[in-house]
């Protein structure tokens, strides 16, 4: 037994030594517990809040009470101002801006309550609803959350739609002799002042319901036609496979990432080997070896990228030519700052296992915050912030904005300039730390 106890606190030490190993068994799975437990955790309160811009032309009480219902929802975040570019200025928005703002993708989807919303005689409430589904999940949260509010916040409402309708199928005659018939059988029955059950079915909605709410949100189908939420797709209509377009752009980034800092670390097998001792004796220099290995880990990379893109294609006829030039050179700049994520891992790590363990670390919470996995505004607003200082967040944006609006490169400008920005940064760092000897 004792020789049992004493393998068994040999492995343990071993283990204990092995800071990969460490990581990966315990860094790992904690850091993705997080992740996945601030989206699925059933804590509303602790996700991110979808934007939508809101649009209120209506004059009816019922509008208002129903906007400042949706202001103080756990899940959706009422825009209703932006600010002029160029100037200081802060406008409220209209209909035509808020479509103009979906359709450039700066927000997912825009309410519009319009002037008919309810008028005195309305049978149904009117809501228009302008919407971009790259991220089909947002543009849901967003219209069930205000439906919800409407069902569970004002259910009073509805018996008063519901007698206008029937005035407007039956008409009024034979709808008030149906309604008088119905209190009479009521009153008898269940002992209840006729009075009240008119009053309940009455076709006026007055100021006495506005002050009222519920927490009933039972609705059904003759519910949900008091409602007409006139939907309206500003972007991505004609795309023949939109659920593979949204999803591409995300996982072959993730992939890259894991193929390029595989090459980038190889480094430590070449010294393994003897092979890097060997180039060092070679009239070459040191940052000759390391663009060498810059060079084909790029070109790598590209084809990599240009395979899987082709790919979904060719099998699930995602459309890639339409804007291919634009999407190339998206694949150019994120494959370099792939690499330069690879060298950065390399410049710092002392071996293989610690640079391998360093980057799956690195890679996985980067796949899972920026937005390869989920949509970000599923996270906290803290973490939406994190998610701004990853790489796979830049590139997947640029390729959604390329592959799913087919926008122009002024529209990714910024996502261009962070990802060159960084691999210049990275490679210069990378070059000085082999230059000085401090890798290898």
């Amino acid at each position: 037994m004792s020789n049992i106890f004493q393998m068994f606190k040999k492995d343990l030490i071993r283990f204990m030594n092995d800071k990969t190993a460490m990581m990966l068994t315990f860094i790992v799975p904690i850091v993705l517990i997080i992740i996945f437990g601030n989206i699925f955790g059933g804590n509303n309160t602790s996700r991110g809040k979808a934007h939508v811009i809101f649009v209120n032309k209506s004059n009816s009480e019922i509008a208002k009470l129903i906007e400042a219902k949706l202001d103080s929802s756990s899940n959706i975040q009422l825009i209703k101002k932006y600010r002029v570019e160029g100037t200081d200025s802060i406008l409220s928005f209209t209909e035509d801006k808020a479509m103009e703002y979906v359709r450039t993708g700066k927000h997912a989807a825009a309410v519009v309550f319009p002037s008919d919303f309810l008028l005195d005689t309305s049978a149904t409430m009117n809501i228009k609803f302008y919407y971009d589904p790259r991220n089909e999940i947002e543009s849901s949260i967003i219209q069930g959350g205000i439906q919800q509010t409407i069902f569970s916040q004002l259910p009073e409402i509805f018996p008063a739609l519901l007698a206008r309708q029937a005035n407007n199928f039956l008409g009024e005659t034979k709808a008030n002799g149906f309604r008088n018939d119905m209190a009479n059988m009521i009153s008898s029955y269940f002992n209840i002042p006729k009075d009240s059950i008119l009053k309940f079915a009455s076709t006026k909605i007055t100021s006495g319901l506005l002050k009222q709410t519920s927490s009933d949100s039972t609705k059904n189908s003759f519910i949900e036609n008091l409602i007409n939420f006139d939907s309206e797709q500003l972007v991505g209509k004609d795309l023949k496979n939109p659920q593979v377009t949204r999803i591409v752009g995300g996982w072959a980034m993730m992939f890259l990432l894991f193929t390029l800092t595989g090459i980038a670390t190889s480094l430590f097998e070449e010294k393994q080997e003897g092979t890097l001792r060997r180039l060092l004796c070679m009239p070459v220099t040191r940052t000759e070896i390391l663009l060498s290995k810059y060079l084909f880990s790029l070109s790598t990379g590209i084809i990599q990228l240009m395979v899987l893109f082709v790919f979904s294609w060719a099998i699930f006829d995602v459309d890639i030519f339409t804007n291919f030039t634009n999407l190339l050179i998206v694949i150019i700049i994120s494959a370099s700052a792939a690499v330069s994520f690879g060298m950065i891992i390399t410049s710092h790590a002392t071996s293989l296992s610690q640079a391998n363990g360093v980057a799956t670390l690195l890679i996985l919470v980067m796949s899972a915050v920026g937005g390869a996995w989920f949509p970000t505004f599923l996270f906290p607003d803290w973490l939406q912030v994190v998610a701004k200082f990853t790489l796979t967040y830049w590139s997947v944006e640029a390729f959604q904005q390329i592959m799913w609006r087919q926008a122009e490169l002024s529209a990714i400008t910024l996502n261009l300039l962070i990802l060159i920005a960084v691999t210049v940064i990275f490679n210069l760092y990378a070059i000085n730390r082999f230059n000085k000897g401090k890798i290898f």
